[in-house]
């Protein structure tokens, strides 16, 4: 009797902490001013983030491929994956998709890579005119799907303009309930103040038909959500200009504040939920197993 409670007390505790620590946490990748490309989890109840493994190659998104494998788009037009654990990265293979990691000296142009996504493990990209595609996970090659409506960026991004602004855009792509989702913008940003300049395509959410590459407007949304990762029925966007995690209501568009995170963060550019913890699952399923066969053998 005593070995079986005791098993079933360390089932008992490993059963708690498996949805604290799945429905808290999210992995990111980070933008500028952090140096680009810090991958780690974020608190979302906190905000604490932490950094795991070197900085990553710069990446718009982060997605899980078949098998639970993780993925994001470098900048240089590039699929990668990442080791959760490590935040080692390695090459698949080039989308076809245009280099824009370094304007204006990068070839940038309406091709470019921008955002990524993914629906049960089927990856999608979009390019600076906003079209979509499915990308291979093998070999990275994306093949066009359609334009999905949404406007195109007005822009090179980080280009600076006669009046001493730069030009700068937010969009977060995310699957949900079998569709993608999309929040884009447009802006400039005051070099003296770093401060919103003017805007020049407002922030909006939009839902997209992945088969087709269809749009449909789901209304107004806020400024600098550049990424958005779905939780336990929830959706959490990061909102690079005020730094704070926001839920957003997909069938609005409007956000509700949760936290503040650490301004050094810089902009979220990609976001992901982590996974159940299986292996804790597993355990806690063994401890069962045994806790039934210690009662058997007490019976016998």
């Amino acid at each position: 009797m005593f070995v079986q409670q005791r098993l079933l007390t360390i089932l008992a505790l490993l059963l708690s902490v498996i949805p604290a620590s799945a429905g808290t946490m999210a992995y990111i990748v980070t933008g500028p001013p952090s140096g680009f490309g810090e991958f780690g989890v974020i608190d979302l109840a906190t905000g604490t983030f932490t950094q795991i493994g070197p900085n990553v190659e710069g990446s718009q998104g982060l997605a899980y491929g078949p098998g639970g494998s993780l993925f994001t788009l470098a900048f240089t037009g590039t699929l990668n994956s990442i080791n959760p654990a490590t935040g080692v990265t390695t090459v698949i293979g080039p989308t076809g998709l245009v280099d824009c990691s370094n304007p204006p000296i990068s070839p940038c142009g309406p091709k470019s890579a921008n955002a990524l996504a993914s629906i049960g493990g089927q990856l999608f990209i979009t390019d600076f005119d906003n079209n979509l595609y499915g990308v291979n996970t093998v070999t990275g090659a994306a093949t066009l799907i359609g334009p999905t409506g949404i406007p195109a960026l007005p822009f090179t991004p980080v280009t600076v303009n006669p009046d001493n602004t730069f030009n700068a855009y937010d969009e977060g792509l995310f699957g949900a309930n079998g569709k993608l989702y999309a929040t884009f913008d447009a802006f400039t940003v005051r070099l003296d103040t770093f401060t919103t300049g003017t805007i020049v395509i407002a922030p909006k959410l939009y839902q997209i038909d992945p088969t087709t590459g269809l749009t449909t407007l789901i209304g107004p949304t806020d400024l600098n959500l550049g990424a958005v990762a779905g939780i336990n029925g929830s959706y959490y966007g990061f909102n690079g200009g005020t730094s704070q995690v926001v839920t957003l209501d997909l069938a609005t568009g409007h956000t509700t504040a949760v936290t503040g995170f650490d301004p050094g963060i810089g902009i979220v550019t990609g976001a992901a939920a982590t996974p159940e913890p299986a292996s804790i699952a597993l355990i806690a399923l063994g401890f069962g197993g045994l806790a039934l066969y210690a009662r058997r053998k007490e019976l016998l």
